[in-house]
């Protein structure tokens, strides 16, 4: 008796093992990204999605700071989610980055996410070269993220991420995406 329910229970755990495997259950595809900038000759921004080849997306464009990013410097983002994509339907969602000095972002999110996720497409500088970030440009060049850092689940629909810098520049981008289940048909 016990072997037979263990037999009828091994496809169920074998599903749970592979199915609980850590690795994040969601895919996106980007829409757009709208970069300002309040001094164009300060820091000048144009990131853009570009369609890849069997009907992927990816980011390509280019950042030039003509000034130092220093500890004033503050760094902020919120999300949103919304079912239809239209503005009026976009709600909250807790994944935030607070208003923070630079520094700070640097140690908690650009590390583990924002590098990860872009060091391989572009000339970001690395975690470990810290601030002040000198004159520069950063270029990105189709720039898959591939979700390093974030959350292993997501619920459906678009995710409207606003990105926020202000100090000498104000300057920042909104990215909207669809987000969609991984192994859903």
């Amino acid at each position: 008796m016990i072997r037979k329910t263990l037999l009828h229970l091994f496809p169920v755990l074998l599903l749970l093992c592979f199915g609980c495997d850590g690795k994040r259950s969601w895919d996106y595809e980007p829409i757009s990204v709208d970069s300002t900038s309040s001094d164009s000759n300060k820091l000048d921004i144009d990131i853009r999605v570009k369609r890849m080849p069997r009907g992927e997306f990816a980011y390509d464009g280019y950042i030039k700071y003509n000034y130092d990013i220093t500890e004033d410097t503050m760094i902020e983002a919120e999300a949103f989610r919304s079912n239809s994509g239209r503005d009026e339907d976009y709600t909250p969602m807790p994944w935030t980055i607070p208003k923070q000095p630079f520094s700070k972002f640097i140690d908690d999110f650009y590390k583990d996410m924002i590098y990860e996720n872009f060091h391989s497409c572009s000339n970001m500088p690395a975690p470990d070269d810290g601030i002040p970030y000198k004159i520069g440009n950063w270029t990105f060049n189709e720039c898959v993220v591939e979700g390093k850092g974030m959350p292993e689940m997501a619920p459906q629909g678009y995710l409207k991420v606003i990105f926020k810098i202000t100090g000498e520049v104000e300057w920042g981008f909104v990215s909207v995406s669809r987000i969609f289940d991984k192994y859903m048909p």
